[in-house]
């Protein structure tokens, strides 16, 4: 029997919001923009901004969480993603094993993207891969740091599989601005363990480096599109 998935779908608000909610309190951890470190959320924000809505200089913590009040939404108890990169093209993917899942909800874009090993200062775009990552099981601390180191090996599996050339003559890792968003029930008996041995491990695995590979298709085909025009 699969288990019972009780969550609401992705609302994109034209082109500029996505919104996940979670429908009941969460533990997270990351560092998104806004509801970063280890905090409790009970919804996961993206917003679109253009390459010139954001200097290198200026605060995007503040710049969030004013189009956030000019949008009458709440800042509070929430985690936030700032990219470039097209909403409409948002990937989601959900995976099932026995009576545990996983979803993914990510955005892809890599206008800043690069090799770990030769990652550069400058800054010029903010196309990145942001990533929510939502289990059905709570998990500790300790397994949610595991479990974004599952969710960052998968997301560069794909990057890799994908061989974006960038400086060196190297192929991209990764972009410079890539976020990511571990959230768990708010329960108790949580999990301690989830590496790539365990089902919530596996799932986490699975479907992150499906939500990439099917964002970075996506991403690749706008850049054709533009080309054309």
């Amino acid at each position: 029997m699969s288990p019972v998935l009780p969550f609401a779908s992705p609302i994109l608000s034209g082109e500029t919001w996505l919104e996940v909610d979670l429908l009941d309190p969460h533990l997270s951890l990351g560092w998104t923009v806004l509801g970063e470190g280890w905090a409790r959320t009970n919804k996961a924000i993206w917003h679109k901004v253009s390459d010139g809505d954001l200097s290198p200089t200026e605060d995007p913590k503040q710049y969030f969480r004013k189009r956030l009040i000019d949008t009458g939404r709440s800042d509070s108890d929430l985690i936030g993603f700032l990219t470039s990169a097209s909403l409409l093209d948002y990937s989601e993917s959900v995976s099932t094993l026995s009576d545990v899942w996983v979803r993914v909800v990510g955005t892809v874009g890599l206008g800043n993207a690069v090799h770990v090993a030769e990652s550069s200062n400058l800054l010029e775009y903010y196309g990145t891969i942001n990533l929510l990552i939502q289990t059905s099981v709570p998990l500790s601390l300790s397994a949610s740091i595991e479990a974004v180191s599952v969710a960052t090996e998968a997301r560069t599996a794909a990057v890799l599989d994908a061989r974006i050339p960038v400086e060196a003559g190297r192929i991209a890792t990764g972009t410079g601005t890539d976020c990511i968003g571990i959230v768990s029930p708010d329960r108790n008996c949580a999990e301690i363990y989830v590496g790539k041995h365990t089902d919530i491990g596996r799932l986490i695995g699975k479907s992150v480096y499906e939500v990439v590979t099917v964002g970075i298709r996506k991403w690749k085909e706008n850049v054709e599109d533009r080309k054309k025009k």
